[in-house]
């Protein structure tokens, strides 16, 4: 047994914990002796309720065999001990434990010199539901995937509630479907594992304790979305360009829904993925509006370009455009002025005879320029001059005459 070195004759509490009770506070309310300055005599017996409620006040009572003297209590629980001292009228001691000192469920111990008795505090009904935790939350409307919705209901002080506590768990999902789950408490907590429907949107999850229902959590929102794309359908809007570089064409997708007729959600990342002219490529976009749109430039060089959609590893059919060269001609020419060289390209036309347009680059070797009215210079050192360079615009390309200095 442990004994403090030295006592006030007075009404002492020393709290060891967390629990914020005063010494004020509990001498307010006891109800015992003023012990005085008598001596402490043994103790034979305590006698203290088996079990009671959490927050109820409860009488401690000492008996020796002495008629007068003094007892020193020790209250052990979850907020550590408590140190009492109380007189002996006689041969019996009262102390009252206030509802402050027995908020906290759980297990405890009433000391008295040699003589220790337990009492057990039980948690109240619930009173107290926050919201129901509740993940991931956000889950694919498949009819398979899930979600958990989690309680813990505790009493008015915070305890958690008595194993097999009855709570219902109740969810809203899109389709007007309504569903309930009934589970008891177990360790402080129920739980029930909530399905997904078949049709993408919010779904509201919320619950109640206790048979009358009082006691509500407030409402927890998760989000059903589309599952994987069904199949994808892909069209040009035209099958042939100009490889000019500025040609546009348009590719579109039918709505792209998942296999319960759910329309993806805009922002779902998608990939074009094409084998052109230029080579090999791929262009990242999103669902929007519940499709794919893309524009799609011609390339520089004439040729077929063949791709295809794919999102979340479904691909769709391919689409086939062939780009027709957008020059058909053009004139070049190398003269030498001095200690340089100018490269002339006149007459740039395309398929139609007109010039092709402004801005359509040449290149020289290393060198480049941009057409203006069919026509370029490119000036350079005479030295720099490469009689095996040729000349590309548009993919075509041709050697230039040269004049000799």
């Amino acid at each position: 047994m442990v004994r403090p070195v030295t006592f006030s004759r007075r009404i002492v509490a020393v709290l060891a914990m967390a629990l914020v009770i005063t010494t004020g506070d509990i001498a307010a309310e006891m109800a015992m002796a003023d012990p005085g300055d008598q001596a402490f005599v043994a103790v034979d017996s305590v006698l203290v309720p088996e079990v009671i409620d959490a927050g109820q006040t409860v009488t401690i009572r000492v008996q020796t065999a002495s008629p007068a003297g003094a007892a020193e209590v020790i209250v052990g629980g979850a907020y550590g001990q408590l140190r009492f001292e109380m007189a002996i009228v006689d041969g019996e001691g009262r102390l009252m434990l206030p509802a402050a000192v027995t908020q906290h469920a759980g297990m405890v111990t009433i000391e008295s010199g040699e003589q220790i008795e337990t009492m057990e505090i039980l948690p109240g009904e619930v009173a107290t539901l926050v919201a129901p935790l509740v993940g991931p939350r956000t889950i694919v409307a498949n009819g398979a995937d899930e979600t958990l919705a989690v309680l813990l209901p505790t009493d008015r002080f915070g305890n958690q509630v008595a194993d097999g506590t009855d709570t219902n768990i109740m969810w809203e999902q899109p389709g007007d479907v309504d569903a309930s789950a009934s589970p008891e408490t177990a360790d402080g907590m129920a739980w029930a594992l909530i399905p997904s429907g078949e049709i993408a949107g919010p779904t509201t999850v919320r619950a109640t304790a206790n048979a009358k229902e009082t006691v509500r959590g407030s409402t927890v929102r998760i989000d059903e979305v589309p599952g994987t794309v069904r199949d994808i359908t892909l069209t040009a809007t035209e099958t042939t360009g100009l490889a000019d570089g500025r040609w546009v064409v348009a590719l579109h997708t039918d709505e792209l829904v998942d296999a319960f007729g759910n329309t993806l959600a805009d922002g779902t990342i998608t990939q074009f993925i094409f084998d052109g002219p230029s080579g090999r490529g791929a262009v990242t976009g999103t669902v929007q509006n519940g499709a794919v749109h893309i524009e799609l430039s011609a390339p520089t060089t004439p040729g077929r370009l063949r791709g295809y959609v794919e999102i979340h590893g479904v691909a769709s059919n391919d689409v086939v455009i062939d780009f027709a060269s957008a020059i058909a001609s053009f004139d070049a020419r190398v003269e030498f002025i001095g200690e340089e060289a100018v490269l002339r390209v006149d007459n740039a036309l395309d398929p139609s005879g007109a010039f092709v347009a402004d801005g359509t680059e040449v290149a020289w070797g290393d060198q480049r320029v941009s057409l203006r009215r069919g026509s370029a210079e490119i000036w350079i050192p005479a030295l720099l001059v490469d009689a095996d360079a040729t000349v590309e615009i548009l993919g075509l390309t041709t050697q230039t005459e040269t004049e000799t200095p």
